[in-house]
């Protein structure tokens, strides 16, 4: 490799000053968890950046004069690449059977997110690719996908694929637009897909934070270490998680459960926006997020990848360990195991201590399976452990003491940082088990088969016991819900140009309470349901058409006058969608989805009376409410270039007999303390919105991109906005990516903005404090890859809210008591060691 003086002159001067920074004195004040600082000693090619006022404001200085920059860019082009670097990839896809050339493909450099369709000869081509090391994909509707690890080290490269001819895996008449490559005609709603390569830079955060950035995606906070995701203004049990193939059943109804995922587990996290009743049943009202851990090994021999993380606003510690392996003497047969910690203390806002936020996380998994060319069966069983605390200050002792501390806006009394978790707290455990096997029959398709068990035990723990000041030895209440599932699909073989399944599912659920207080009563639940999924695929043309039919039958048990009332709900009804798309340039293609889905009242919505201590609320609950019905209408126009890629959807989705939880104007004194009161209603409700991307590429080492989202939700009924609705918010992304320098490849620098505008739209007199003012934020990212004995190490920091900023978010369910928290500067480091390879 040629070394170029002016450029590493230019390097050198930001990698003196990271090294002066971890020798200063004033790196030492930083409050870096004791796991971190055994890193660095390690690893002392680790490098930190502290982000001080002065050098704060001159960094926004650089953002308000970004459009300068971007019309700069041809200079700065010339001055970082070498034109007679910049490589073409070219080739063709074929048919593997009958070696036919296959047009509509899709090929794309994984690490750029650049790609190429293939045109009427199956031939494709790329421009303007530096030297180096890359992943190369090729997918089509009805082959399986084909990847390629490629190095350019020439002019041109050609490179041809082979596809096999698979039945197509529809999700629901699902999904299109990929965070690495937009599939233009794989089917008609929006969907997102984070691959492994995206998530390194999450590692270690929730589900909800990794998913934040997504359009159209926000967080339900409650306080600092509970997100759980909103996807166009719906969440909880109207958004189906499925990790590992299996519905995630954790009491997810309370808005403050978060869904109990290892976030060092996933190596493939796929969001699809808008109802997908079809393929996964009653409740995927608002989307689905299926999240996916990493394929078994196929190969011979023993890897696996170290990652360390640490956090500087909570000082949490965090640390994962991944062994698999496979063995040479049993081809097809893998293996996998996976341990996590995360410790972390209290959260800190721009000016104090959140009292009592830390929590203290413990995960497992392990996985096995063997797999042959016309059939397998693999093993994936997951544990979840977690203790976490809950502000203090929401627990209150009177109604004035709840109105002052709305009115005074910041914790009464404040402490230093601690570890501790005291109550409230919630102390969870999730168990999940999931057996899934598949069998091709030569000339008919496809048979799946998946089982899947479940146990989710939940406590929640008051501030103080009935008539005392002192915490309680013994939780407020105490949840064991055991869930079963099955599910048999079978995809049958392209019928000339029909794709399609049809499946059957079921489930058996139990919910067993062992505390003195019932906010929801013990219960039996059954269900089944019946699918059926078709495609119709011609030229520029695809239509997608599916129904489904479930039954839920629930026996609730409740405790009335120290006797047990056993009452009995039934529900049943159909869903159904259409969906069309048409490609209409080589790079666009234009979709719609027609679709209606439903789900019964949870048990929560029925039968709440009292407190919910978690998310420091009194819930009152409505027997009478009926089952929602959602009639969704969305449109989705792609773009996938040779630089850049743009989508934008725009939806209408309308909901008969909506939930919502809506306040009462005075809260309940109760002998806990006093508590701000919710009670659940319905109503003729409707959701509507805009939301979308833009990535271009202005040159070789220069990227910006553009992403918003707009929801309006209406309580049509009342005439009235709907509460808790997500505000606008757009982001701003500059993604600079450093040529290579030494043994460190794939460096890159991320700036970006989110503005988020106070919401206007809400119900009138109706809450307890009016919405906080809208805000600005400021992110970093930086990484880079350090080649050591043929593995890359991966180094990345970020620093959240850069600027250190006081903010409250409209989705924080905290926002009537703290702000959200300030500044944090994140250090990950990945350690590849063995046979190890990224997916």
């Amino acid at each position: 490799m040629t070394c170029y003086p002016t450029r590493a002159k230019n390097l050198r001067v930001p990698f003196i000053i990271l090294y002066n920074f971890l020798i200063s004195p004033a790196s030492l004040q930083i409050r870096w968890p004791p796991l971190f600082i055994a890193a660095l000693t390690h690893l002392k090619a680790i490098a930190l950046v502290i982000l001080m006022k002065k050098f704060c404001s001159k960094l926004l200085l650089t953002i308000i004069i970004l459009p300068a920059a971007i019309g700069a860019a041809p200079v700065f082009s010339r001055a970082f690449d070498d034109s007679g670097k910049n490589a073409r990839l070219y080739g063709a896809v074929f048919d593997k059977e009958n070696k036919q050339p296959l047009p509509g493909a899709n090929v794309f450099v994984l690490e750029l997110k650049r790609g190429a369709p293939t045109d009427e000869k199956g031939a494709f081509s790329i421009d303007g690719i530096a030297a180096g090391r890359y992943t190369l994909v090729c997918r089509l509707l009805g082959y399986e996908e084909m990847r390629k690890a490629i190095i350019i080290a020439e002019m041109n490269l050609k490179q041809d694929f082979y596809l096999k001819s698979n039945p197509i895996e529809l999700q629901s008449v699902n999904v299109n637009a990929e965070k690495d490559n937009t599939v233009l005609t794989e089917s008609s709603q929006a969907r997102e897909v984070l691959s492994d390569a995206e998530l390194q830079k999450h590692r270690g955060q929730t589900l909800g934070e990794t998913l934040k950035e997504i359009p159209g995606v926000t967080v339900l906070q409650t306080g600092p270490a509970i997100a759980k995701p909103v996807i166009r203004g719906l969440h909880s049990q109207r958004v189906l998680v499925l990790n590992a193939g299996v519905p995630q059943e954790g009491q997810q109804w309370g808005g403050e459960h978060a869904p109990e995922i290892d976030p060092f587990s996933p190596a493939r996290i796929e969001v699809l926006k808008g109802a997908a009743g079809v393929q996964y049943g009653a409740g995927a009202i608002g989307g689905v997020i299926r999240v996916e851990p990493r394929d078994l090994r196929e190969t011979g021999g023993l890897g696996g990848e170290l990652t360390l993380n640490a956090f500087s606003n909570n000082l949490q510690g965090a640390g994962s360990l991944l062994l698999e392996g496979s063995l040479a003497k049993l081809p097809g047969f893998g293996w996998r195991a996976q341990g996590s910690l995360r410790r972390a203390g209290d959260s800190k806002t721009s000016a104090y201590n959140v009292i009592n936020s830390g929590f203290d996380e413990r995960d497992w998994s392990v996985a096995a399976g063997y797999n042959k060319e016309r059939g397998g069966v693999e093993m994936y069983y997951s544990h979840f452990g977690t203790e976490l605390g809950i502000f203090l200050g929401s627990h209150l002792g009177s109604v004035t003491d709840l109105l002052r501390a709305i009115e005074r806006g910041r914790p009464s009394i404040e402490r230093s940082f601690s570890y501790d978790v005291d109550s409230p707290k919630q102390d969870i455990t999730h168990n999940l088990l999931s057996v899934k096997s598949h069998y091709e029959f030569s000339g008919l398709g496809r048979l799946e088969m998946q089982y899947g068990w479940q146990q989710n035990h939940r406590q929640e723990f008051d501030a103080h016991a009935p008539f005392s000041s002192k915490p309680p030895s013994f939780p407020s209440f105490d949840l064991t819900l055991t869930t079963y599932t099955a599910d048999l699909t079978f995809q049958h073989q392209p019928v000339k140009n029909f794709f399609g399944k049809i499946g059957v599912s079921g489930m058996r659920q139990g919910n067993v309470q062992n505390s003195r207080v019932f906010l929801i009563p013990n219960f039996r639940a059954y269900s089944g349901g019946v699918f059926l999924i078709e495609s119709w695929v011609s030229g520029l043309w695809t239509l997608d058409i599916g129904g489904r039919y479930d039954y839920r039958l629930v026996k609730a048990f409740q405790l009335l006058n120290e006797q047990v009332i056993e009452t009995i709900h039934e529900y049943s009804n159909v869903t159904g969608v259409v969906g069309l798309i048409y490609q209409f340039a080589p790079t666009w293609s234009i979709g719609t989805n027609w679709g209606s889905a439903w789900r019964p009242p949870s048990l929560n919505e029925l039968y709440s009376n009292g407190v919910h201590h978690g998310a420091a609320q009194f819930e009152i609950g409505d027997l009478n409410l009926k089952s929602e019905r959602s009639f969704n209408v969305d449109v989705t126009l792609r773009h996938l270039g040779a630089r850049g890629r743009a989508e934008i959807s725009v939806y209408n989705n309308r909901l008969r007999h909506f939930i919502f939880p809506f306040p009462d104007p005075q809260p309940t004194l109760t002998v806990r303390g006093a508590f701000p009161t919710f009670r659940y209603q319905q109503a003729e409700a409707r959701l509507r919105g805009i939301d979308g991307l833009l990535e271009y590429q202005l040159s070789n080492f220069f990227q910006i991109g553009i992403s918003a989202a707009l929801v309006r939700g209406d309580n049509l009924d009342a005439g009235e906005p709907l509460f808790l609705m997500p505000a606008d918010r757009l982001r701003v992304l500059a993604h600079f990516h450093l040529p290579d320098f030494g043994r460190l490849a794939n460096t890159f620098v991320e700036l970006n903005s989110t503005l988020v505008k106070r919401q206007n739209r809400f119900p009138k007199n109706a809450d307890y404090a009016d919405p906080p003012a809208g805000y600005t934020l400021f992110d970093l990212n930086a990484g880079t890859q350090l080649q050591l004995d043929g593995h890359p190490l991966q180094f990345n920091v970020s620093v959240q809210n850069l600027a250190n900023k006081s903010y409250r978010d409209y989705l924080s369910r905290f926002r009537y008591f703290i702000d959200d928290p300030g500044r944090n500067i994140i250090a990950r480091v990945q350690i590849p060691f063995g046979q190890f390879e990224r997916e």
